[in-house]
C-alpha cells in the first residue's frame, strides 16, 4: 500500500499549477482515506474475538461451553477444578470430565439442566468439582476431556495454579468436599433479557 501512495505524492509534485496541484493533494488525501479504510476492514478487530477472561481456558461441545476452566491445588495431589458450564441447547446434558489420577483415567459428570448455567468453585462456599489422586505440577497444563451425549468430545489443556494470589487463596479445594458434584442449575435469562454470560473466574 505505501508504493501506491508514494506514486500518488510523485504525480501530485509533478504537476505545476496551483490549482491542479491543489486539486492532487486533495486527491492524495482521499487515496489515503480510502487505504487506510481498507487496511482496517481487513484486519481482524480485537473486540469481536473471542477470549478468555481469567487465567482459565475454555471449550465448546455442541451446545455446551465450559468456560474459564483452570485447577486450584495446594498439594498436587487434590485440586478444585474452577468453571462455569453453560448448556444453550433445548436439552439437559450430562456433561463428563476425564481426567487421569495416579489410578488411571477417572470421570466425574455435571448436569445441567437446558438453557442454563452451573458454577462450580467460582466464589467461597459454591459447590466444587474435587478432583484426587492427581499428581500435577503448578504451572503444568492437565488435559481433560469433556464430552456428553453423542457429541464429540474434545481436551481441555486446564492451567494448574496455587492458591499464591490472593483471589484463589479461598478456592483452593475444601477437606472433606464431595467429589461428585450436584450443583444446580441456574436458568439463562431469555433472549428478551440480553446475551446470557458466564460468571468468570477471579
Amino acid at each position: 500500500m505505501n508504493w501506491i501512495l508514494e506514486a500518488l505524492v510523485r504525480v501530485a509534485s509533478a504537476i505545476d499549477r496551483r490549482g491542479v496541484r491543489a486539486l492532487a493533494a486533495a486527491t492524495v488525501g482521499a487515496a489515503v482515506l480510502v487505504v487506510a479504510a481498507g487496511c482496517n476492514f481487513i484486519s481482524p478487530q480485537r473486540t469481536t474475538q473471542f477470549y478468555d477472561a481469567s487465567d482459565g481456558t475454555s471449550v465448546t461441545v455442541g451446545d455446551v461451553k465450559v468456560l474459564n476452566a483452570l485447577a486450584l491445588t495446594d498439594d498436587g495431589a487434590e485440586a478444585s477444578l474452577v468453571m462455569s458450564i453453560i448448556n444453550s441447547g433445548d436439552d439437559a446434558a450430562q456433561v463428563s470430565f476425564q481426567y487421569e489420577t495416579e489410578s488411571g483415567d477417572e470421570t466425574q459428570t455435571v448436569d445441567v439442566d437446558a438453557n442454563s448455567q452451573v458454577d462450580l468453585g467460582t466464589e467461597v462456599g459454591q459447590e466444587q468439582f474435587v478432583m484426587s489422586d492427581l499428581d500435577v505440577t503448578p504451572g503444568a497444563l492437565l488435559p481433560v476431556f469433556v464430552q456428553y451425549g453423542t457429541e464429540t468430545g474434545k481436551s481441555l489443556q486446564v492451567p494448574v495454579l496455587t492458591g499464591e494470589l490472593s483471589e484463589y487463596a479461598t478456592l483452593l479445594p475444601t477437606p472433606g468436599e464431595t467429589t461428585a458434584p450436584s450443583a444446580e442449575s441456574t436458568t439463562l435469562p431469555s433472549p428478551e433479557d440480553g446475551t446470557p454470560s458466564a460468571t468468570p473466574t477471579p
